[in-house]
């Protein structure tokens, strides 16, 4: 499942020289996480309420652009593959100039399913079966 969300990085999301601060990438890719999971009709509350959490185990940013405060950003979020216990997002922060869409940052987080004590757990199967969903 890929979806896009689209969305303008505030003033206080730049940095000293007028650019987005490099760890906002990291919530960017959080709020893209949530809105997929949102558009396939569930939210991360909804997971915490069944006692399970998603920490992420593995994180990794490519930068290649700047983005700068009230560009109009696209962020794409990719559910690539899926485990009993894990599952990995793939992310590309995209910008449009001149009708033409620039990748300005890509990455990916893994994610291990957790109870509230830690303990890992299975997916559920909805979150497991977002692998099998489009979105236009």
């Amino acid at each position: 499942m890929i979806h896009r969300w689209r969305m303008r990085p505030l003033f206080g999301d730049t940095d000293a020289m007028g650019v987005v601060y490099y760890g906002n990438y990291m919530r960017y890719f959080e709020r893209g996480r949530a809105e997929l999971m949102r558009s396939a009709g569930k939210t991360y509350s909804e997971l915490a309420d069944q006692g399970l959490h998603l920490p992420v185990t593995e994180a990794h940013i490519k930068y290649k652009l700047s983005a700068r405060y009230d560009e109009d950003l696209t962020i794409e979020t990719n559910l690539t593959w899926v485990k009993k216990a894990s599952m990995q997002f793939d992310y590309r922060v995209l910008r449009t100039d001149n009708g033409k869409e620039k990748e300005l940052v890509a990455g990916y987080t893994v994610h291990a399913c957790v109870d509230t004590d830690g303990k890992i757990r299975r997916l559920p199967q909805w979150l497991a079966e977002l692998t099998k969903k489009t979105d236009s």
